[in-house]
């Protein structure tokens, strides 16, 4: 198995890799017997129907659903006899991991004879390809889209995007591709990132509150997980899973998330809007900042604004 890499919403750059329509019509049945795929793979349920399997969990998708598959997960798919199909799906990955990852769809996935295979041999070369997950939420295997009409239609685009290969192609192909990843996460996840099918996302919702009224002060995890009912390593675990960040890592987010609304919006100084936001220490701060934005804080308000040679020290008139 390969190596597991993260990626965020700041750094998502999908790369599409095939798109196909499928139809069946004909009486006789049609399978994709059991195997992996190397990359993701989306798939909505234009018409009809069909049986999936992942891993241990079998479901039918219907007209208006879509699922998506991670890489190296083992699956597979069949049409009774006399059962209509219609869907589109695309093969990508979340970021392009350059020519020495890359691999031919036609090879892999479509010229083989499935009809007559009962299992699909693993690709030993490309069980070496990174596997790059989303850190932030977790895609679930199969869902009903909120507005699926929204997802053909775009799905739609992106097919004809990709059989028409005009030039600067990739680039549709991306911005199409993170349309539709927008549309799921929304779906997923609410404002705050909390996954909306999680079992205590009440809970993790309630912690995330305390942090954004009370973003400034030193954090008491043990305290919050007690007001909660929950053990410290157990309430930590939980918003982990619910909204892919430890309890830590969420509130640096909204701690500098909050410093770019003051450094934008106000005329404090750099110094004065690290202790604003909870950092008595300027330069750690400020480390974090470039850490999370790219780019120091000075920097990040130069590049909005023009102003050049931003103070870090306290400045003799303030604004609110």
């Amino acid at each position: 198995m390969s190596n597991i890499r993260q990626v965020d919403f700041l750094n998502l750059a999908p790369y599409v890799r095939y798109v196909h329509e499928f139809e069946h019509k004909e009486l006789s049945a049609v399978k994709v017997p059991p195997r992996i795929i190397y990359d993701y793979e989306m798939i909505f349920m234009i018409g009809g129907s069909g049986n999936y399997r992942i891993n241990d969990r079998s479901f039918v998708l219907s007209a208006g659903d879509l699922c998506i598959i991670p890489p190296f997960v083992q699956n597979s798919f069949f049409v009774p006899q006399g059962q209509y199909c219609n869907y589109i799906a695309v093969h990508f990955d979340l970021v392009y991991m350059g020519h020495n990852y890359d691999f031919s769809p036609e090879d892999v996935y479509v010229n083989l004879d499935y009809q007559n295979m009962d299992s699909i041999p693993w690709e030993e070369e490309l069980t070496h390809r990174p596997h790059v997950v989303l850190n932030e939420i977790s895609f679930p295997d199969h869902m009903q889209p909120s507005d699926p009409i929204f997802i053909a239609n775009t799905l739609k685009d992106l097919h004809a995007a990709f059989v028409s290969k005009e030039y600067g192609y990739h680039l549709r192909l991306r911005i199409l591709l993170l349309q539709l990843l927008e549309a799921v996460v929304k779906d997923i996840a609410t404002n705050d990132g909390v996954g909306k099918r999680h079992k205590y996302r009440e809970t993790i919702a309630g912690a995330i509150q305390i942090m954004k009224n009370h973003y400034k002060d030193p954090p008491d995890y043990r305290q919050m997980a007690t007001d909660f009912g929950l053990s410290l390593n157990y309430f930590r675990t939980l918003f982990k899973e619910a909204t892919g960040k430890a309890p830590l890592e969420y509130l640096i987010q909204i701690r500098m998330d909050k410093a770019k609304e003051l450094l934008t919006t106000t005329n404090y100084s750099v110094g004065e809007i690290s202790v604003m936001v909870g950092y008595d220490n300027i330069h750690h701060f400020s480390k974090l900042f470039k850490k999370i934005e790219g780019i120091s804080p000075k920097h990040y308000l130069e590049s909005l604004t023009g102003r050049k040679g931003v103070s870090t020290t306290r400045n003799s008139t303030n604004s609110t």
